[in-house]
């Protein structure tokens, strides 16, 4: 019925969904978006970099020497409407530092995807790895 249908909610999630949920520090509501995108057919190594290109993103923002909001409007290619206004406050959120231990941390990540000897989930080792990247930008 329409009332079951409206209980599961929005199904299609993207990458992107749960990346915006790790940059935005809320942590509760990755494990299900993530979840949702693996049943889709998300793979691991696409969402580690997807992840670190929102955040070399927002590094780049970040590092303007004219400030963040100068930052967000140099982007190339350039950024519009809600997004912008989503980014604008993640960079607001991020420290400069902290987001080159993000970057440094997603690096890490994809190199563990890509070696040979792997034996931990490579789902999981993503999940444990935004987990952390979001409960990072709190302290």
């Amino acid at each position: 019925t329409r009332g079951h249908v409206r209980l599961l909610g929005p199904c299609f999630k993207t990458g992107y969904d749960v990346i915006g949920l790790v940059a935005d520090m809320r942590t509760n509501e990755i494990a299900p978006v993530l979840h949702r995108v693996i049943a889709q057919g998300g793979t691991a190594t696409g969402l580690c970099i997807a992840a670190l290109r929102h955040f070399r993103l927002l590094h780049a923002a970040a590092s303007d020497p004219a400030g963040a909001s100068q930052g967000v409007a140099k982007l190339r290619p350039p950024v519009y409407g809600p997004r912008r206004d989503r980014i604008q406050r993640q960079v607001g959120t991020w420290s400069r530092d902290r987001l080159e231990q993000v970057i440094t941390l997603l690096l890490d990540t994809d190199l563990q995807l890509r070696s040979a000897g792997q034996t931990a989930p490579q789902m999981a080792q993503v999940e444990r790895c935004f987990v952390r990247i979001s409960m990072m930008g709190r302290r």
